[in-house]
């Protein structure tokens, strides 16, 4: 029986959406049934509809959210008005180191759902320009610990 997952991206120039389709083709192989979401797409309420959400974004300028991006942003960073104690999750931050606040927008997500009460399973990977090998290697880690959850319940 497959399992739901969602995954999450936002992103400004596709980068984060590559990530989040590398990590719907590693669940589906792991036996997972994800659901893609841009966040451009839909809104915060979202995430109370599963139990373990991935959470890809980029970072526009400075530590801004990606274009079209910024209403979910506020919904669950600036002005939440959900729980998530049920939400297990996990960040791919991507971003540009040459800017201050390098990764800023994925640092603000991990912050904001475990204020919101969600319980954080794989610590988040922030990605510089060379985004693929850490990205790779974050979906790698993200699906052994889910594996092992998966183990250790049955």
């Amino acid at each position: 029986m497959s399992k739901p997952l969602l995954i999450l991206f936002g992103t400004f120039s596709g980068n984060s959406e590559s990530c989040a389709e590398k990590a719907a083709h590693v669940a589906r192989q792991r036996g997972y049934d994800p659901v893609l979401e841009n966040m451009m797409d839909t809104s915060a309420d979202v995430l109370r509809q599963f139990d373990t959400a991935l959470l890809i974004t980029s970072t526009y300028g400075d530590g801004d959210p990606p274009d079209g991006t910024e209403n979910f942003y506020e919904q669950v960073v600036n002005h939440p008005s959900i729980r998530l104690d049920h939400l297990r999750y996990s960040v791919l931050a991507l971003g540009d180191s040459c800017y201050d606040r390098f990764c800023q927008c994925g640092k603000d997500y991990d912050e904001a759902l475990e204020t919101l009460g969600a319980t954080r399973f794989h610590s988040r990977v922030d990605c510089d320009i060379d985004y693929d090998e850490p990205c790779d290697a974050w979906i790698e880690s993200v699906f052994a610990i889910l594996a092992q959850e998966r183990l250790q319940a049955a």
